[in-house]
């Protein structure tokens, strides 16, 4: 429907052939997840506001790009104009974008828009590593999601999506991001599915990405963001870093 998906580069020198590490935060590939999409903003507020004061936030920033999508299904998200009303899981064709990425297993699935420029921007880049964010559940959700093998770094992944979890626990409820092993998965372990953006990341471009669920609703009440906010704000930065 002709919207933009904004992506914010914050790094202490944005001029581009900068030599550092680029890492990738990006949320609500579908449309009605949408406390990723509040709390990918406030992120970028908080390492703007804090990089004169925190020694933590300063590191980040000076030795990272970071780049943050907040919104990657913008016409799901806004369907029905330029405000959040009854946000769809789709685009507007209908397709679920993170079941739309090149797959062995289903090579043959129509690419959508939204799909074929995240591609290639994240082709031009090739992360590091990268998380993409979604509610429906709370627990972090690592690769494999088509393959029941395991990865080759899966002792890598599982020791980054503890440390995650283990970091919300500390700030959060005691019931918050408890789901499967205390908070964390292996994808095909919880369910398999095909055409998803982490396995085309960590296949394709041999990059480093997980699936983190924010919250157990899909659609979160406006009065709990800034609750998931300070539960997972910690996890945030120790995840860069």
């Amino acid at each position: 429907n002709g919207r933009l998906i904004p992506v914010l580069k914050i790094t202490s020198n944005v001029h581009p052939g900068e030599d550092k590490p680029e890492v990738f935060y990006t949320s609500t590939i579908h449309g009605d997840e949408t406390a990723g999409f509040v709390l990918m903003l406030h992120l970028a507020d908080y390492l703007l506001r804090n990089y004169q004061t925190s020694s933590r936030v300063r590191n980040l920033v000076d030795n990272l790009s970071i780049w943050i999508n907040p919104l990657s299904n913008p016409d799901g998200t806004y369907r029905n104009g330029n405000i959040i009303s009854n946000p769809i899981r789709e685009n507007a064709n209908g397709y679920d974008l993170n079941r739309n990425f090149p797959d062995l297993v289903t090579p043959n699935t129509v690419k959508q828009k939204e799909t074929l420029d995240m591609i290639s921007f994240m082709r031009k880049h090739r992360f590091v590593l990268s998380a993409n964010f979604h509610t429906g559940s709370e627990v972090v959700n690592y690769p494999w999601d088509r393959w029941t093998r395991l990865h080759a770094d899966d002792t890598w992944f599982n020791q980054v999506s503890r440390a995650y979890a283990d970091t919300v626990h500390k700030y959060s409820g005691p019931a918050y991001m408890s789901f499967l092993d205390n908070g964390v998965t292996r994808g095909s372990d919880w369910y398999i599915i095909y055409g998803g953006r982490q396995d085309f990341v960590t296949w394709e471009l041999q990059g480093r990405e997980v699936t983190i669920e924010l919250h157990d609703s899909f659609f979160t009440q406006t009065d709990l963001l800034p609750v998931l906010w300070q539960y997972n704000y910690h996890s945030l930065l120790g995840f860069l870093e």
